[in-house]
């Protein structure tokens, strides 16, 4: 006798069945969740290390003009991406995961992200600040590498494009989005102390991806940190306000730049 030809629907369906157990195991094996955020983040952590280590902190587009962060960065960047997507599409999740929800109204949103960066604001001229000042330790925050942006428009215009991309969008996808709601994953379980972990765990994670900007800069970008996740949870994880203060506070930083101040 021939052999039979297997049933076309049987296999499809086994085949989904698989693929559901394997997003259940990534989505609450505590093991699989750990070793998804290391594996996710590793080529960004060691894109940013060699970066510095080489020297390469900037790509030229010609003349005077380039974008900050070197090609080994960004390809960890992307690499970092990639993984998040197809890690993130085979535990099934989609993009209200990460707070990527459609707000019901742009103009609160906008409100909301004024408030945010208001908040950002008072925070490190009456805390942060202060007790940065208070820590003989701590020194001083290094943003020389901005220097370059003083009465230079061109690179000026090119550093604000960037911004909404890698340090608005980007990061609060990265820290915010992900890797809050994963520690969370991670602890099983959504308590008040298992988001204060998370919270804290994120923000100290944020702070070591600044390192360029000496110790005294990665204690300062923590405990940013620290507001925008807490932003990020008061806001009912909708990261759509956090991503337009982060966006607005880094747009009034560079523009300081530009005018030297």
């Amino acid at each position: 006798m021939g052999k039979t030809v297997p049933d076309l629907e049987m296999i499809m369906k086994a085949q989904t069945t698989k693929y559901e157990e394997l997003g259940k195991i990534l989505q609450t094996n505590k093991l699989a969740v750990l070793l998804e955020i290391v594996v996710v983040f590793l080529p960004f952590m060691l894109g940013l290390i060699l970066s510095d280590r080489l020297g390469n902190d900037r790509i030229s587009l010609g003349g005077n003009l380039f974008i900050l962060g070197g090609s080994i960065t960004y390809l960890g960047l992307a690499i970092t991406l990639v993984l998040l997507w197809i890690l993130t599409r085979k535990r099934g999740a989609s993009w209200q995961y990460f707070g990527l929800i459609r707000p019901k109204s742009w103009f609160i949103t906008l409100l909301q992200s004024l408030g945010i960066a208001l908040a950002v604001f008072l925070t490190v001229r009456f805390i942060i600040n202060p007790t940065m000042a208070a820590l003989p330790f701590s020194g001083y925050q290094d943003l020389s590498r901005f220097d370059y942006l003083e009465g230079d428009i061109p690179n000026l215009i090119t550093m604000l494009v960037n911004i909404w991309i890698t340090a608005a969008f980007l990061e609060e996808l990265l820290f915010r989005g992900y890797l809050m709601n994963r520690i969370i994953d991670l602890q099983g379980r959504q308590t008040k102390l298992a988001w204060g972990l998370a919270l804290v765990s994120q923000a100290i994670v944020f702070g070591l991806v600044h390192a360029y900007q000496s110790p005294a800069g990665m204690f300062k970008v923590g405990l940013i940190g620290m507001v925008f996740g807490l932003s990020y949870l008061i806001t009912g994880r909708n990261l759509w306000p956090v991503i337009l203060a982060h966006g607005l506070i880094d747009y009034l930083d560079m523009i300081s730049h530009y005018f030297g101040t």
